[in-house]
């Protein structure tokens, strides 16, 4: 199993590698907004790297991920309109603030936490400065003084150790609830 991990992980950089300003750049060009863009493509190889199959055509794949956000984003830019705002009288709590749902996703949160803790310092560094922080990618390298192919590579590793503890848990609340 840890032979098929590493060579998971060597494809995933690997892809990362080979099609990341490529794809930058397609989204670039349809956005017209390099901030967006980036944070779009960051996006799609965090899609990526929760994909539960393996993948026959990395390139495919991040393309077909990219025009999906695209779309959604225009979508969601189509929806709202403020006008028609609901009376919160209306509403009902959502199920996700009953008390039992919100210890279960502390429970879910501390686990992720207890991953990203292990992570080496300036991987967990590039990591929650990126994606906890929102810094953007070139940010987090001037601020570090490395390259952003490097912070690429931390947040790579973070989002796949975040992956692993994400199966992780499903794993321990199947086995749970099963009892």
């Amino acid at each position: 199993m840890h032979e098929s991990l590493c060579g998971c992980w060597e494809s995933i950089l690997s892809a990362f590698e080979r099609y990341y300003t490529e794809l930058f750049r397609f989204l670039s060009g349809k956005l017209r907004d390099k901030h967006l863009a980036e944070e779009l493509t960051q996006e799609t190889f965090s899609r990526a790297l929760a994909a539960p199959e393996q993948i026959s055509s990395h390139r495919g794949m991040l393309y077909h991920i990219a025009r999906n956000l695209l779309v959604d984003r225009y979508r969601l830019q189509k929806q709202y309109d403020p006008s028609q705002d609901t009376d919160t009288d209306e509403l009902l709590a959502p199920g996700y603030e009953q008390p039992d749902n919100r210890l279960e996703n502390q429970q879910y949160i501390d686990h992720i936490v207890a991953a990203i803790e292990t992570l080496p310092p300036r991987c967990r560094e590039a990591f929650i400065r990126h994606r906890i922080e929102g810094q953007s990618q070139s940010e987090v390298a001037a601020s570090m003084g490395i390259s952003t192919n490097m912070v690429e590579k931390h947040i790579i590793r973070a989002m796949l150790a975040c992956r692993a503890s994400r199966d992780s848990w499903r794993d321990e609340q199947s086995t749970g609830k099963a009892r």
